[in-house]
This record gives C-alpha cells, sequence and structure tokens, in this order.
C-alpha cells in the first residue's frame, strides 16, 4: 500500500503541474517508508515463534524456543477487537519489563484460537471488548 501510495501522490503532483523537486522528495520520502517498513517486517520474521498458554489457575505463560517459559500479566491494552485480538502483555521475568504487543488476526492465527483467547483473556486479567 505504501508503494501504491507513493506512486498515486507523485503522479498526481506530475500532472498538477508542480515543480520536479517536489517530485523527486515525495519518491524519496516514499522510498524510506517502503524500505523502513520492509525492514520491519523482515525483523519480525526472524523472531522466533511464540506461544501463549493459559493455565488451568488463570496464570499466563509465554513460551519462546529455546528460551524457559515466562510468566507474562496483561496489560491494559489487551483488547478483542471483532473478530480480532490485540495483545498488551508484560513479561514479569523480565528485569525492564518487557512488554509484548501484537495484533492477532485471522490471517494470522485460525479463528479458532482467536475465539479461545477471548475466553480466556477475561479470565485472566483486565481483557476488554471494543
Amino acid at each position: 500500500m505504501a508503494v501504491l501510495a507513493t506512486a498515486f501522490v507523485v503522479g498526481a503532483v506530475v500532472r498538477s503541474g508542480g515543480p520536479m523537486a517536489a517530485s523527486v522528495l515525495l519518491l524519496l520520502a516514499g522510498s524510506l517508508i517502503v524500505a523502513a517498513l520492509a525492514r520491519s517486517w523482515v525483523r519480525a520474521r526472524r523472531q522466533p515463534a511464540l506461544r501463549l498458554v493459559a493455565r488451568a489457575d488463570g496464570s499466563l505463560w509465554l513460551h519462546a524456543a529455546g528460551q524457559a517459559p515466562s510468566r507474562t500479566t496483561i496489560g491494559v491494552g489487551t483488547r478483542t477487537i471483532g473478530p480480532s485480538v490485540f495483545l498488551d502483555l508484560r513479561v514479569e521475568s523480565s528485569p525492564t519489563g518487557e512488554r509484548l504487543r501484537t495484533w492477532l488476526t485471522p490471517l494470522d492465527v485460525p479463528s479458532s484460537a482467536i475465539r479461545r483467547l477471548s475466553v480466556a483473556l477475561p479470565h485472566c486479567g483486565r481483557a476488554t471488548g471494543s
């Protein structure tokens, strides 16, 4: 979308008779945005897969490949939004109070997993719906 938006804005400036310098600057700005998005996507793909497990006692544990499970607590930003879930989790084993924020949609995980989360999260803490 960023590539299409850049092409559209540059094309609109060229069609309206705007200065060529403005077109070049817009093209450069759009290219930088696309590069930043691509870098972020590549970095996110390299991270190990995470699995969130809700135990019978109501605690949440975060499992990462090659690491010991970490107890997590639900942050105030956790929400169920329509058919998706936004997770705002605080990893308790991290000395810096590391937060994990991610948005899970039916394109990322099966809808059944999102339904399970939307049922389990309110029992574990402060999850709300929007």
